[in-house]
């Protein structure tokens, strides 16, 4: 592999205008195993290897990819990446864009991995899976789906500026998912995490009592779960799970600067985060948001991009105050910044692109304002309102400002106390005001992983997050409508 780099470097090397070329070797494989009533459903096993090329000239990018890995085939690709580069950069343009200046690194990471899935046998796993799926069913139950997943990618990055850089980063997970019928009543639930580790991620999410419990509260939404109050104004109260999905919407799509500066309106339009609005109020005192693609084990972690930029914790909004982006080297140098480390691709085929990673709400210090020990202290504290969990549907608006989310169950809190299972909870907010009234924060937190965020329409590629922290609280919320 080292010798031929060396020949794609030396084939470019002399070439007018050429700054840059990034080789991006992926090994990649995935498996999918599910179990849909009972029955084995669109199971899976997929393997590729390719190499993507991206080459810069004159400030304009050009990309190729190939799966044949033959000393011709990659040169072929080099030389196909250069002239869409010159190509490009025959495109007008009033303001050339240079990258900014990072550091390269020679290094090795891998995830921790204890126990690997595709070293497995494969039967073992799948009656894990159908087991699952079978102890979802009964009562009102009528349909349910198990479904467990694993990737694995090794990734060789090498870049003409010094870069030598392999990564192995493997994720695995299990989702648990059910739709009970009773009486004209039709109610999903859904329960899942992936995180990046091997085959211990699955035990540790114990699927078979996390059947037991989607199979309990399916029965109990479609039989004793009343409706969500209507037009009710009062305290919500978020699970991790679901504060990460409002976080994903709310604050991780609209601080991506590629989306920010107009290059990219894919799924929800641009964004209202405009660099004018750095350093001014996006919620109260509470909220500190922070992305970090360098925490250990949770789905979306790496040690560097597909950039070489090494991961690290990046402030989101800090005390309330809006204080950073998620950028890739490109964007960043439009704003005079270094690079967050967000630049990403889903395979050796597609082209990196700015993704949100590991975004999180921060806990608070015990004694510091708005701190509770858990969530029972949080409801006892509360008055009157809803305590929501897991995500159902979502609405946003095309500045990813104004949003509406529909979770799968819920629980009405009055004078402090749970007094019933509520169905299809729906709040509303409109991002600064929503999380401007947050008012609680426990100290204990989770972080989930989700398989599943898309962009880069029109060659969408899926990327791999997690999100989560406290149970948290937020005041005079519309819901119910």
């Amino acid at each position: 592999m080292e010798e031929i780099v060396e020949k794609v470097f030396d084939l470019l090397s002399n070439r007018f205008g050429y700054q840059l070329v990034q080789l991006r070797f992926v090994d990649h494989k995935e498996e999918i195993i599910q179990y849909r009533n009972g029955l084995p459903y669109n199971c899976g096993f997929n393997e590729n290897k390719g190499v993507g090329i991206r080459i810069r000239m004159n400030d304009a990018w050009g990309f190729a990819a190939t799966d044949d890995l033959s000393n011709e085939g990659i040169l072929d690709a080099a030389e196909l990446s250069w002239r869409t580069a010159k190509a490009s950069s025959r495109v007008s343009r009033k303001n050339k864009i240079k990258l900014s200046e990072e550091k390269v690194y020679d290094d090795k990471f891998t995830v921790k991995i204890d126990k690997d899935p595709f070293d497995m046998n494969y039967e073992e796993k799948a009656s894990i899976i159908e087991e699952t799926n079978l102890a979802t069913s009964g009562d009102y139950v009528k349909m349910t789906l198990a479904s467990y997943r694993s990737r694995d990618q090794n990734i060789n990055l090498y870049t003409s500026d010094g870069n030598r850089i392999e990564q192995r980063i493997m994720y695995t997970g299990v989702s648990v998912m059910g739709v009970a019928v009773n009486a004209g009543e039709i109610q999903s639930r859904n329960l899942q995490n992936f995180k990046n580790r091997g085959w211990e991620a699955v035990e540790e999410f114990n699927p078979l009592a996390t059947a037991i419990k989607v199979r309990k509260e399916l029965s109990d939404l479609v039989t004793i779960a009343e409706r969500c109050p209507v037009n009710l104004c009062g305290s919500l109260i978020l699970e991790p799970y679901m504060l990460g999905l409002t976080i994903h919407e709310s604050t991780g799509h609209p601080t991506e600067l590629d989306r920010v500066l107009g290059y990219e309106a894919d799924f929800a339009g641009t964004s209202w985060m405009t660099p004018d609005k750095i350093g001014t109020q996006y919620g109260n005192e509470l909220v500190n948001i922070t992305q970090d693609p360098s925490m250990h084990d949770v789905l979306g972690s790496f040690k560097y991009d597909d950039e070489g930029v090494k991961a690290r914790p990046v402030s989101i909004i800090k005390n309330g105050i809006f204080t950073g982006y998620q950028s890739d080297r490109e964007h960043a140098s439009i704003l005079g910044e270094k690079s967050s480390g967000n630049s990403r691709a889903e395979n050796f085929g597609n082209v990196p692109i700015i993704r949100m990673n590991n975004m999180y709400l921060e806990t608070p210090d015990q004694g510091s304002d708005g701190s509770f020990k858990n969530i029972e202290e949080l409801i006892e504290d509360t008055k009157n309102g809803i305590y929501a969990l897991n995500w159902k549907s979502h609405s946003i608006d095309d500045k990813r400002l104004n949003f509406q989310f529909n979770t799968q169950i819920g629980y009405r809190i009055i004078d402090g106390e749970i007094k019933a299972m509520l169905k299809d909870v729906t709040y509303q907010g409109i991002s600064p005001e929503f999380w401007g009234s947050t008012s609680g924060l426990t100290r204990e937190s989770q972080i989930y992983g989700l398989p599943y965020c898309g962009k880069g329409s029109p060659t969408m590629q899926v990327g791999i997050v997690s999100h989560g922290g406290p149970w948290t609280r937020f005041e005079d919320v519309r819901m119910g409508i």
